[in-house]
């Protein structure tokens, strides 16, 4: 059985970004990029975050081949570690975690972890929807997708484990769901999502002008709901594997 099948089910929950506050530790330098290479950059800022937040596993990937080449974070007050949102930022500088110059810039991705009353609210937080109506797409490896269209757009839905994925692209000729779904189904082949409990929702979206909330991966255990958030489709997917399966940037 594909190891993935007992991971979670996919639901979307698109949350409103919530600004860095400032915690007191806000750093106002930018480390020059002589001082440190981009992968020295991202492993300083990875260990950072895990210091901050050290009972989570938080993810390792967000930059995508065209973005710049440096990572940096932004947090929400460290002191709480229940509800908490993490911003990550691609620049061509190196700045420090927390800088207040992030406040300025925009996210490339995000992570947020948040506690509902109870399991029932927060599976329902996740909003798992399934469609299993439409064209019958084969995206391998025994997965079946259901391909539909409609306002000028095509949605491709298809299931894995407690995960349901749903990919909406415009519908014009070059843009093919379908491809996307098959790479996705490939790649996790050999990367383990984080495992829902219940429910787990990833929602996806192939257009030209994205930003780091228009990809959303979400799953609840207990009564937390995690979310992922991405402006690339398919280095969401990547971003969220890399929690259970670290890959450096």
């Amino acid at each position: 059985m594909r190891k993935f099948r007992k991971y979670l089910a996919l639901s979307i929950v698109l949350f409103s970004p919530v600004l860095p506050l400032s915690n007191g530790i806000f750093n106002q330098s930018v480390v020059t990029a002589q001082e440190t290479s981009p992968k020295e950059h991202a492993m300083k800022v990875v260990e950072e975050l895990q210091s901050y937040f050290e009972n989570e596993a938080l993810p390792t990937k967000v930059l995508t081949a065209e973005s710049p080449v440096y990572f940096s974070a932004a947090t929400t007050k460290v002191s709480d570690t229940e509800n908490f949102n993490i911003f990550y930022y691609a620049e061509n500088e190196p700045y420090e975690v927390n800088n207040q110059e992030l406040n300025n810039k925009t996210p490339i991705a995000a992570f947020q972890r948040a506690v509902y009353e109870d399991e029932a609210a927060a599976q329902k937080a996740v909003n798992q929807v399934i469609d299993n109506q439409g064209e019958e797409i084969d995206l391998g490896y025994g997965i079946t997708g259901y391909l539909t269209a409609g306002m000028g757009s095509t949605y491709l839905n298809w299931q894995e484990g407690n995960w349901s994925l749903a990919i909406q692209a415009p519908n014009q000729e070059g843009v093919s769901s379908p491809d996307l779904a098959k790479q996705i189904v490939e790649y996790l082949e050999e990367i383990a999502l984080p495992a829902p409990e219940v429910v787990g929702q990833i929602k996806l979206r192939m257009n030209d002008s994205l930003t780091y909330e228009d990809n959303v991966a979400t799953w609840q255990v207990g009564n937390v709901v995690y979310t992922v958030s991405h402006a690339d489709p398919f280095t969401l997917i990547e971003m969220t594997g890399s929690i259970t399966n670290p890959t450096e940037q």
